[in-house]
């Protein structure tokens, strides 16, 4: 299975700085791909730092550690490893008290995929023309929802939404969610930040932006402009991952069940 990626960040039109981070890597550390975005928080220095400990930690492990394969095992060593590393770096700097990240990976090595995610910041599966949410949310009225105390409409401007639950650093140790899938010839996978959503674009638009013509870099940056078009009132990431159609094959491909 041949994959395309793309990634683009950028920092909005109100933060001075950009607290995102995003690493896409080819064929190294036994994947074909890897996907990672972090969104820092703790404000400006903070929040940067954070995003970086926690991106530089798990793509670290990642290197290191001698497995091969998208083993979820795999990625929660990882992001326990990251969840150490910004909570120590916290813990010793005064300026970085209280200091944390979200963070979501996706590893692809042929048609398997393992996915891991920490806070709010989304993966998206795109299958022919429909969206799905692969990653967990968790931010507070998310939580509510899953635990049966609001309802899922309640939750989609509720003035707790971006409290999170979950994040890389904030306790000493962290659950975070994961899950594998198979990949089919088509599908795209998208990463990215909050401030998409933020921003006022909504999945529907951002596939439509993305898959445009299949010109993954330009859908990166069109995903960006839009933002900015609209606000862009915190910083915007996104990194996708395309398993491209064998065009000598005719076969159908399933309808994806959501």
């Amino acid at each position: 299975m041949r994959l395309r990626v793309a990634w683009a960040t950028d920092p909005g039109l109100e933060r001075e700085e950009n607290e995102d981070a995003v690493v896409v890597w080819r064929n190294k550390a036994g994947l074909d791909t890897l996907l990672v975005v972090c969104d820092g928080m703790g404000g400006h220095a903070a929040g940067q730092t954070a995003s970086s400990i926690a991106s530089k930690t798990i793509t670290r492990v990642l290197a290191e550690d001698g497995d091969e394969g998208p083993n979820v095992d795999r990625l929660q060593r990882a992001c326990k490893k990251a969840n150490t590393a910004v909570f120590e770096a916290s813990e010793e700097n005064a300026e970085w008290k209280g200091m944390g990240s979200t963070v979501v990976v996706v590893a692809i090595r042929g048609n398997e995929l393992g996915l891991l995610n920490v806070g709010d910041s989304p993966a998206y599966l795109f299958r022919n023309g429909s969206a799905q949410l692969i990653s967990q949310d968790h931010s507070w009225p998310a939580e509510q929802v899953r635990l049966g105390v609001i309802k899922p409409e309640e939750a989609a401007d509720h003035p707790l939404k971006h409290r999170l639950t979950r994040a890389i650093g904030v306790w000493e140790s962290i659950q975070s969610f994961t899950d594998r899938m198979k990949l089919e010839e088509g599908d795209t996978v998208v990463l990215c930040s909050d401030g998409v959503e933020t921003a006022g674009v909504s999945v529907e638009e951002m596939g439509k932006l993305l898959l445009k013509d299949g010109d993954l870099d330009g859908g990166t940056k069109r995903v960006i402009e839009r933002c900015r078009e609209l606000g862009a009132p915190d910083n915007v990431t996104v990194a996708v991952a395309r398993a491209e159609v064998d065009v000598t094959k005719t076969a159908t491909l399933p309808r994806l069940k959501v």
